[in-house]
């Protein structure tokens, strides 16, 4: 029987705590099974992949089962993203250091669109995994959707960026909490808030139908 009022919501807020150790905890690991270089954009993906059913009321998924069936079968394409994002970070950095050592006016406006550029980049990055658990499509796109949906509900982006700033602070205060919800945490944070951009525009941007399930 579900229990309802406070203890009710007690009782699922321990569970969700139990749960984002759990995939935190696994996380890890498919980090280290992936080689750590390798293994970290498909356990990345996995534990995307694993929040999203949990938010869409899959509570009583096999756990481990999904998280290593995600992990094998984007392997290879998550990696492709991460060497993608890798590669356009090295040309920030390059650019970055061409700046440092010139001087001028003109340098100090490509400085500026730099830092601009930089951030657009920045909040792209928070909606690929969202984007790349949920859809279906070719690789570009998902760079693509992932900037389109950071403007398009610019609420959600707001609510995600202040949920990641808070936890950042919490994590200062009581670093031990790293441990246990390093990655689940803000995992959840960007999962919610995207899924809540992704119902909020789903009637305003044609995508390609919601049929991707990485653990299929």
């Amino acid at each position: 029987m579900e229990m309802k009022g406070f203890l009710g919501g007690l009782y699922k807020l321990g569970d969700w705590i139990i749960r984002l150790i759990y995939v935190n905890f696994l996380w890890i690991i498919f980090i280290l099974v992936g080689g750590v270089v390798f293994g970290i954009m498909p356990s990345t993906a996995a534990l995307f992949s694993v929040m999203r059913k949990w938010m869409r009321e899959e509570i009583d998924l096999p756990v481990f089962k999904t998280y290593w069936q995600g992990f094998k079968q984007e392997f290879a394409k998550s990696n492709m993203i991460g060497l993608t994002l890798g590669i356009l970070l090295l040309i920030f950095y390059i650019d970055y250091r061409v700046i440092l050592i010139s001087k001028g006016t003109s340098f100090q406006i490509l400085a500026l669109l730099l830092i601009i550029i930089l951030f657009l980049f920045c909040l792209m990055c928070l909606y690929i995994f969202p984007v790349f658990v949920s859809y279906e499509m070719k690789l570009l796109n998902y760079f693509k959707y992932s900037f389109l949906f950071a403007f398009a509900s610019p609420l959600s982006t707001i609510i995600m960026i202040v949920g990641l700033f808070f936890t950042g602070i919490l994590a200062i205060i009581v670093p031990g909490l790293i441990v246990f919800f390093g990655a689940s945490a803000p995992a959840f944070i960007i999962m919610a808030s995207a899924n809540r951009a992704f119902e909020k525009i789903k009637h305003k941007v044609q995508l390609y139908p919601d049929q991707h399930d990485i653990t299929s």
